[in-house]
């Protein structure tokens, strides 16, 4: 059963190549804000404050960042939707949520003690989801069903970029973690600006009176939650997979694959940043060719079921072939895999949305596949690697099953082929 003000065409318009560039664009500044912190400058700053124990202060820190992301993401999203500004109900959120993120990466910068880098984490996953609800809800709100991959293949590239940042991040001239944030912080600006200056959001229309709840022909709303399940249930199995590689490849290189002594004068953090600009590559191609072709065919779950196997693939390298070049052939399957996933998914989850009065809201329980997982990993990998530390191949092939059950997942969906 679902509200009749509720029962809405799909966005019927298509948008025009400037809308996606400046969307583009702010994704890929969305993608830079977090995955060099928290895959890169994170770990640093853990193993800096807390040496003896770096695995356990990232989890906690990785937790309870994921906790307070969840929470802000689901009230952000709601608040959006109900947002009745002269300027819309997306930007205001954005621009706040934009002005957050540097704020915190300032006091990232000036943690000095294990509380300090969690204070700052968890005020940075405030101020980002405040950010990103309202962004991620502006794909579902404008783009038609016929045009959602291949705007999701321009978006995808928001990942490996975000990914391919590290790279700039991480690079000697960079000496201190201050100055790296200050750079990260500019291309974040950079990026998410244009949107909030050329976009010409459309004031929201005054809400309508919510009509009595009746029952439409075949009770849609109750299949398309049931498909809204799958995908949730499918993207969380992914995102915990993504997550363990985000979180914990720069120690998984460094005291497992033992990268140092394979490269002699090279440093771990240089080491994981080239290797993930080389999967960016990778990532970029099965993105665009997976948003389009999916597109022309109207298909979307095999590309997904594909993408579990590219990705499970690559974690049971990382499993059994830590010796090089074994990290660099895992980063292949998974860049593809990875790649291939996040563009499709995109099109798919816009697809079957239950409302299209409440993008935002719905957006941010799915978004909950993004931060549950984050805080899952944590407590996967301490069970996985063992009270040493030390069982990499177990934590990986873990993973990999978990992956895999995320493709199997998404055969339920029946309003998607």
């Amino acid at each position: 059963m679902q509200l009749v003000d509720d029962v809405e065409p799909a966005p019927a318009t298509r948008v025009a190549p400037r809308f996606i560039a400046v969307l583009t664009l702010a994704y890929v500044g969305a993608f830079i804000a977090f995955v060099p912190l928290l895959s890169l400058l994170t770990p640093m700053q853990a193993e800096a404050l807390a040496p003896a124990d770096k695995i356990g202060l990232l989890s906690l820190v990785s937790l309870w960042g994921a906790v307070t992301a969840s929470i802000t993401n689901l009230a952000a999203g709601w608040a959006s939707d109900r947002t009745r500004a002269r300027f819309g109900r997306r930007r205001p959120w954005i621009l706040c949520g934009l002005v957050g993120v540097l704020l915190a990466y300032g006091l990232i910068a000036r943690a000095s003690t294990p509380a300090g880098l969690l204070a700052g984490v968890m005020a940075f996953q405030f101020a980002f989801n405040l950010l990103f609800a309202p962004l991620h809800a502006i794909f579902a709100d404008l783009v038609p069903h016929d045009q959602k991959g291949q705007v999701a293949a321009f978006i995808g590239i928001a990942a490996p970029m975000g990914a391919a940042s590290g790279v700039l991040i991480a690079a000697p001239i960079l000496s201190d973690i201050s100055t790296r944030l200050i750079v990260l912080g500019l291309l974040v600006a950079v990026c998410i600006l244009p949107l909030l200056l050329v976009w010409k959001e459309t004031p929201p229309a005054p809400a309508r009176p919510r009509k009595k709840a009746v029952a439409i022909a075949s009770s849609p709303g109750k299949g398309l939650n049931l498909d809204f399940g799958f995908v949730w249930a499918s993207r969380f199995c992914f995102q915990i997979s993504a997550s363990v590689i985000s979180a914990y490849m720069l120690f998984y290189l460094a005291d497992h694959a033992r990268y140092a002594e394979q490269f002699p004068g090279a440093t771990v953090e240089s080491g994981l940043a080239r290797l993930i600009a080389f999967s960016t590559l990778l990532t970029l191609l099965a993105g665009f060719a997976g948003g389009l072709i999916s597109d022309r065919f109207g298909r979307r779950k095999p590309f997904i079921l594909l993408a579990a196997a590219l990705l499970a693939s690559g974690l049971l390298i990382f499993a059994f072939y830590p010796q090089w070049p074994g990290p660099l052939l895992g980063y292949v399957f998974y860049g593809l895999g990875f790649g291939l996933y996040t563009t499709v998914d995109t099109a798919l989850v816009a697809q079957i949305l239950p409302s299209r009065r409440h993008t935002a809201r719905d957006l941010g329980v799915m978004n909950l596949t993004n931060t549950l997982p984050a805080i899952l990993a944590p407590v996967l990998a301490i069970a996985a690697l063992g009270p040493d530390r030390s069982d990499w191949p177990m934590l990986m092939i873990a993973s990999a099953g978990v992956a895999l059950l995320g493709g199997l997942a998404v055969a339920g969906v029946r309003m998607a082929r």
